[in-house]
């Protein structure tokens, strides 16, 4: 039977653990709260709108031949860009390895791809990856929507018009409710040009290629921005419910040696009294 101290001292840690869940808890909900204000129909309808602006503004160039073959429309084929959102925090072991699990499909399909990754380094397969460390970003700023997602863009952008990347991805969390949150591979690029003649639109007066760059870098901007918010949303839904039954085990736990100190205790008095009425009886 363990003794009174080392039960006391099981009780104390069982304390301070659910202090700091619930320390946790409370910001992870904080956070929560805040980015679950987002009008999503907005951010979504804008998204759509950027998209179908760009396409057109792309396919006219396109029918136009005012585009060259460096350009990144006009690319058939290319290297392929993979950025991964991680997590930075505790609490998310299942969901950070099924950002991992999901990575590492990807990369071993594709084993030429550049990787990127924001938050802690996963464990992906490291062969044949061509990983580019060069480009600063300030990972910190993750809960702030506009600087991350802002990181994010000029990331994207910065290898689709300078690296000979064609195709971009983004493995991330998908928020479906608070109970349920999975992990999604996204594609971002290549977009879907349709047929200019399919259009009913009038001439662009206006530098199309410039018009082009404008568009995708506002079009980029604002998809990630929802991506980040949703799996931010994911992730700290995923950390609110471990906490809290984090805290709820910590209770169970915390009842369970108060009884057994309880009872250590009792039985360390009576073994004393008993010890004491031994004596006496010996002494008589």
């Amino acid at each position: 039977m363990e003794n009174i101290q080392s039960i006391k001292n099981r009780i104390k840690t069982i304390n301070n653990i659910q202090k700091a869940a619930d320390a946790i808890k409370v910001i992870s909900s904080i956070k929560l709260s805040n980015i679950s204000r987002i009008d999503v129909e907005s951010l979504k309808a804008s998204i759509e709108i950027l998209n179908n602006t760009l396409s057109i503004v792309a396919a006219e160039a396109l029918y136009f031949n005012e585009l060259n073959d460096k350009h990144w429309i006009r690319r058939n084929a290319g290297k392929k860009l993979l950025i991964i959102l991680s997590v930075d925090q505790g609490f998310c072991g299942s969901f950070k390895q099924s950002l991992s699990d999901l990575a590492i499909d990807f990369i071993t399909k594709n084993k030429t791809c550049y990787v990127e990754v924001f938050g802690k380094k996963l464990p992906l397969v490291n062969s044949n990856i061509v990983i580019d460390n060069n480009i600063e970003r300030n990972i910190k700023s993750r809960y702030n929507l506009e600087l991350f997602s802002n990181k994010l863009k000029e990331l994207i952008f910065q290898y689709v018009t300078k690296y000979n990347v064609h195709e971009v991805y983004v493995v991330s969390g998908e928020y479906k409710s608070a109970m349920v949150q999975t992990t999604q591979c996204f594609k971002i690029l290549p977009l879907t040009i349709k047929d200019f003649r399919t259009f009913n639109t009038t001439e662009i007066n206006t530098n199309r290629v410039q018009l082009i760059d404008y568009l995708l870098n506002r079009y980029l901007y604002t998809l990630c921005f929802d991506i980040v918010r949703e799996h931010l949303l994911a992730e700290l839904s995923v950390r609110v419910f471990a906490v809290d039954k984090t805290s709820k085990n910590a209770d169970d736990m915390q009842r369970e040696l108060t009884l057994l100190y309880n009872r250590t205790r009792q039985t360390k008095i009576t073994q004393e009294l008993t010890e004491i009425v031994s004596s006496s009886e010996c002494v008589k």
